[in-house]
This record gives C-alpha cells, structure tokens and sequence, in this order.
C-alpha cells in the first residue's frame, strides 16, 4: 500500500469521538436526575419531620432558626455529592473508552488503541509502520462501530430516577399549593422557613399570650431596680388558665416561677434588681411564648443641670447661676428660675414637680400653700432640656424632675432640689449719740451718729420720737421727723452720716423721759418696703438747774481721780530719785535694778493713759455744755475747761510722759555705761519733776473750776427761789383779788 492512499489518523477515529461526546451528556442527564430526585427526597423528609417537630413541640425562633439551618446543611451536603462533585467531573475521552471496553469484552481493547495511536503525531519517526498503524485504527473504529456505548450506563436505575424526580416534583407542586391554600402549611412555611417571629404566625391553639412591652424578641429593664413584667391572655383566647408560668434562660440556674394573676387576663412577676441580662418565656395552657430576650438599659437621668435665678428688678442685681448640688437655694420674692440641662438618653417628656408655698405673698400678705403643681419642660435634640418658672409660680419647696425616655421608663431615683423663702431683710440701723449724756436741757440738740445697712438699697430715713408725762399736768407727746439724708447715699445699699435733734422745737417739758429711734426704709416694691428701726434712744430732759449740778459732780468725780494720779506721779517721783541713788557712780545695773526700771516705765506710761482719760471726759463735759446751750460759743466754763485743764492734760499724757518713758528705756538699755545711764535717769527724774508741777498745776485749776461752778449754780438756785416766791406772791395776790370780788358781790 503507498503512502498516498494512507487516511488521516484524527479523523479516521471521529465516529469514537463523536459517539463518545454523545455519551458524555447522557451521563450527566443520568447525575442530574439522580442527584435531584434524592436531594428533593431529603428536603421533603426533612421538612415533614420538621413540620412534626414543630406541631407538637411549638419551637421558638432560635430553634426553628436551628433546624432550618440543619435542613440547609442536610440538603446542601447530599447536592454536593450527588450534583455538584459527579457534575463538576471531566470525562476524558480515553476514559469513557475505557468504560465502554469494560463493558463490552469483545472489543479487546481495540477502541482504546486505536483513539491513542490516531493521537500520535509522527509514527514512523518512532519506528512505527504506517501502514500497521492505519490498520489498527481502522480495525479498532469498526468494531467499535457494533457496539452500542449507552449500554455502560444502569438504564434500569435511571427510570426509577425519573420517577423519583417525577414524584418529587410533583409533591413539591402539591406543598407550594398547600402553602398558598393550607393553614397549616401557610403557618410552617412562615414560622420554619421564613423564620417569621410575628405572633399571628403561630399554630392554633385554646390560649394565646403576650408579654407585654417585648419587641422583636426583646425587653426592657431598667438595671439594678426591681421590675414588674406583665404577661396578658389575648381575647381571642379560648381558655384562660389558672397559672401562668415562668421559665428563665441563662439565668443561673434559676427555676421556673409561678405569675401572680392581677387582673381577669393578666399575669404578672416581679423581678427584683436586676443586674445582669437573661431569656423568658411565659407558659400557660396550650400556649408557650417565645424567648424573650432581657436587656438592661439606664434609666433616664439628669446628666448636666444649671439652675439660673433672676432676682426681682429693684436689687438691680444680673442674673447668677446657683451652684450646683449646694441647695437649698434662698430665692428672693418675685425672681424667676431658668432651668437648662441634658439627659444621659434621649426622651419624650420632661417635667418639674413639686409642692409648697408661693414665694410670693398672696391675700392678707401670706403666701399661699400649694399642694403639688408641674412645670413642662422643653426637648431640644432629645436630650437636652429647657424651661422657666415664672416668679408667681416659684415655690418654696422640693423640686424633682420627672423623666421619661423612649421606651416609657421614668427614673427611679431623681434629681432633686430645694428652694426657701429668702427674707429681704428690714435695714439694721445703728445709733450712737455724741457729745450728749443722759440728761438733757428743753433747749438742748442731741447729735448722733448713724450707719444703716440694707440687702439692697436704702430709700428713706425717718425720727420718731416720744415722751409720756407724768399725770395731767404733764401731757403726752410723739411725733416723725423726715431725717435729710444726702442725695449720694439714698439708694444705696450703705450709708452712715451724722445728723441732730433740735428738742426745743418739739417743746419737750421738763421732768420726762425723751424716747427716740431712727427708721429707715428699704426699695422692696415686691414684698416690702420694709422698715427698719434702730435701738430706742433715752435721754431725761431736766431743768438748767440740774444739768449743771450734774455736771459738777462729774468735774469732781474726775478731780478726785487726778489727785489719785497726781499721787502716782508723786510716789514714782520718789522711787526713781532712790533708784538714782542707788545706782549712781556703779559700773553696772542688778537684774532687780533693770526690773525696778521696766517697772517705773510701765507706771509712767499708766499715768499718761488715764491722764488722757480724764482730759477725755472733760472734753465730752465742753461738748455737752455746747449741746445744752449752757452758755454762748466759747463762753467762760468751756474756756477755762478747755485752756486750763484739757490742754495741759493732753500735754501731760503726750509729749512729757512719752519723754520720760523713753528716758527710762533709755536707762535700762544703757546699764553698763554708767556715764550715759546716770545722765538719761537724771534727766527723766527732772522730766518727772515737771509733770508732777504741771499736774499739780492742773489740780488747782480744777479746784477753782468747781468753786466757780458752785457759785454759779448757787446764783441759778438763788434766780430759782426768787422766781418761785415770786410766783407764790403773785399767785397770793390773784387770789385776794378774787376773793375781794367774790365778797363785793355777795353785798
């Protein structure tokens, strides 16, 4: 045979080819229909038995959620290794002819060496024949040519595949039908494969229940307090059972719990502080809810507060933020209250409650009690909130802020705070006389010396004064004097000024107490004004007669206290002329000389003190005689107080006996130099020697003061007796007269 008569070997085995592509799709027509009509089988077995479980069991969601999922992984695991892993196979050419040479025994292998010799690329480069090797190929295609490949595949399995499948299908139709037309059906497909958790989508049943306030398989707590969860049978209930049943998940073991019955339909159960989440179901009848998941969640709260008061429009005062947490807060009358601050969650509501008296005063000047009143408050971005309390519905009470969050949750533990009255206190005057005594002349003035202090502004000053006379020959007297304040000092909050009584203008009479008090007013247009008055002042209004008599005696008192101190200045006098003495000439001072030294100077220094003292009281004696109006301005008495007796004291108690102390410190420091020493305690004795001369001066001058008073106050007693025989003469003579008339007539 020539080369040119040779077929090509790749098309010579295209019969094989093409019948073996042929075969290729009936086997996988073959795994498709096996594959399916077992995984349809199983999904149909596993939804009955699912179906089963569910009916007399009543799964809740997470085991549906359970046994859907084992379904899935049932059916997924069998499509795998029926569909997906026989489909995802290649048949290779070579090994569907092997099959089919395992199959059909006579074709001894021919099939298979033909198809890899007709791939061979160059076989008489290999040392091949061509001629042998074409003859294979043909023999091979030809006695492939009298089998028949479909005869390796079970035909026999196949059928009853498609049957299977048939069946399955058509139960599947049947099940697709009955979900859009069965109850029963309708309610597993929701519940088992849509996994529906709406109540409706529940078997039927004689009791139906709900727990109240659960959400999509959820409810709320508030954490740490205690809880009452209500449980409620539906109307469309047939039977209400007797007791109502608790069971708990994750929730430490702990048991089931029978519910209260509260109600003709409701069951409740009290959980008490609750501080960590658990699952719940309620059970009751033929009914058993799902599980209820617990969460905890804070209840609302003040998280930030700022309270702003406005005080009343007369204190002139800005509005001030109260410190938080440091009440109670003292508001004034008329103020207004800002309350500004956020929640620690969003809410639905915000209010103040409380209850007390009005700051504001209501009729007859009381403020009124109020039982409990509510002030809104406004939500800003649901967590902030605002509001004012205007002043006449300020309160002097407890507030507590009442709030509500989204899920209907109040606090159980709110914020409070607390507001009193605040008095605007009346102003406190204080009075002090100057340069008067207790007694007093119908001509007199009485200086005094004011300070007043207000909360807030002072607006009038005011006198009142009074005197109660002695029986009807004497009358009562009272009356108000406007005090005229400078115009710099009224309306402010402190003011002192000095002011005078003229009496003689009020015709006070002798021989009574004079009574008087300052009053000032405050700027208080809320509640006020209020009025504050000082201390009553007294003073006894006497004759000239007896002022002056009780000024003499006052001179002498105070006479008899300068030759005491005269006496002093003497003595200390002599103890230091020993001291001089006794240290003359030594080379240094004893510890007991030193002390004698500190001494002396103490003594020195007490001698000045009450020498002043007494010029002091002297000086108060020539303001008193000036206010009585004894004399005219610089008269004779005031003149030789003043020249004789207060200057030369004054000079005493000053610079003489400060020289003299600082002689005597000088002294002591100067103990061990004798020259130095002598000469300082030298100089302080003559030093003492002039003061005592000049306080003995001084005594003398007193002494004819009090001589020269005594003739004066025996001149006004002698002008007194003669003015009352006087008065005794005429009143003698008026009555002679009338009895003269009176006899006349008679006639």
């Amino acid at each position: 045979m020539s080369q040119a008569t040779l077929t090509p070997l790749p098309s010579a085995t295209e019969p094989i080819t093409s019948r073996l592509a042929v075969l290729r799709r009936q086997v996988s027509t073959w795994f498709w229909v096996d594959g399916l009509s077992r995984v349809l089988g199983l999904a149909l077995a596993l939804f009955a038995v699912d179906l089963a479980i569910d009916w007399m069991f009543r799964l809740d969601w997470p085991q549906r959620v359970v046994m859907l999922g084992l379904i899935v992984a049932a059916v997924g695991w069998l499509a795998y290794r029926r569909l997906v892993k026989p489909l995802s196979a290649v048949l290779a050419d070579d090994a569907l002819a092997l099959q089919v040479e395992a199959g059909n025994k006579q074709l001894g292998q021919a099939m298979i060496t033909a198809m890899q010799l007709a791939q061979l690329p160059d076989a008489e480069a290999k040392g091949m024949s061509p001629q042998l090797v074409q003859h294979a190929v043909r023999t091979g295609v030809e006695r492939a040519d009298r089998v028949e490949f479909a005869s390796v595949l079970d035909e026999r399995e196949f059928r009853l595949n498609c049957i299977l499948l048939t069946l399955a299908l058509a139960v599947c139709g049947a099940l697709v039908y009955g979900i859009a037309t069965s109850e029963s059906l309708n309610i597993w497909f929701h519940r088992n494969i849509l996994l529906d958790a709406v109540a409706a989508k529940a078997w039927p049943q004689d009791t139906y229940l709900v727990i109240e306030r659960a959400e999509d398989g959820r409810v709320v707590f508030p954490r740490g307090e205690d809880w009452t969860q209500l449980v409620t049978v539906t109307e469309e209930s047939k039977v209400i059972p007797e007791v109502v049943h608790i069971d708990f998940r994750r929730a430490r073991n702990r048991p089931s719990q029978a519910m209260k019955k509260s109600g003709q339909r409701q069951f409740e159960a009290v959980f008490s502080s609750v501080i960590e989440p658990f699952e719940f179901r309620a059970r009751g009848g033929d009914a058993v809810t799902d599980w209820v998941q617990v969460e905890l969640v804070e209840q609302p709260a003040v998280e930030t507060l700022k309270l702003v008061v406005t005080p009343p429009k007369y204190t002139a005062q800005p509005p001030s933020e109260l410190p938080a947490g440091k009440g109670p807060y003292y508001l004034l009358p008329g103020s207004t209250l800002r309350i500004e601050g956020t929640a620690n969650k969003e809410l639905v509501s915000a209010a103040l409650v409380t209850s007390g008296e009005r700051l504001l005063a209501g009729e007859g000047g009381k403020p009124a009690a109020v039982e409990e009143q509510s002030h809104p408050l406004s939500l800003d971005a649901g967590t902030a909130f605002q509001g004012e309390i205007a002043a006449d519905k300020l309160l002097a009470g407890q507030y507590t802020f009442r709030l509500e969050d989204t899920l209907g949750l109040t606090g159980r533990r709110p914020v409070t705070f607390a507001t009193r009255r605040r008095v605007d206190r009346e102003p406190r005057v204080r009075v002090r006389l100057v340069g008067i005594s207790s007694m007093i002349v119908p001509k007199a003035r009485i200086p005094f010396s004011s300070r007043i202090t207000d909360d807030f502004a002072v607006t009038g000053v005011s006198l009142d004064y009074l005197w109660t006379g002695d029986g009807a020959a004497i009358p009562d007297g009272k009356g108000t004097l406007p005090i005229e304040v400078p115009a710099d000092l009224l309306g402010e909050p402190d003011l002192a000024f000095d002011e005078m009584l003229e009496v003689e203008p009020l015709a006070v009479p002798t021989g009574v107490t004079l009574r008087f008090t300052v009053k000032a007013t405050d700027n208080d247009d809320v509640s006020g004004p209020n009025v504050g008055a000082s201390p009553e002042l007294a003073v006894r209004v006497v004759t000239e007669e007896e002022l002056r008599t009780d000024l003499l005696r006052r001179e002498k008192e105070q006479r008899q206290e300068f030759e005491r101190l005269t006496k002093n200045q003497d003595d200390l006098l002599t103890d230091c002329r020993a001291l001089l003495a006794g240290i003359k000439g030594t080379a240094d001072l004893t510890p007991q000389q030193k002390d004698q030294l500190m001494q002396y100077q103490k003594r020195q220094k007490l001698v000045g003190q009450n020498t002043a003292a007494i010029a002091e009281r002297f000086a108060l004696i020539v303001i008193e005689v000036q206010n009585n109006r004894l004399e005219e301005e610089e008269g004779r008495l005031q003149m030789r107080l003043e020249n004789d007796i207060i200057t030369p004291m004054q000079e005493v108690s000053g610079p003489l006996i400060e020289g003299v102390s600082q002689l005597l410190d000088r002294t002591r420091r100067q103990a061990a130099a004798a020259a130095d020493r002598d000469a300082a305690l030298t100089e302080a004795v003559a030093e003492q020697e002039a003061i005592l001369a000049k306080m003995n001066e001084i005594l003398t001058h007193m002494v004819k003061s009090e001589g020269f008073q005594e003739a004066v106050n025996l001149l006004y007693e002698i002008q007194k007796i003669q003015t009352d025989v006087h008065l005794q003469t005429d009143k003698e003579r008026q009555e002679r007269i009338k009895r003269i008339l009176e006899g006349a007539g008679t006639k």
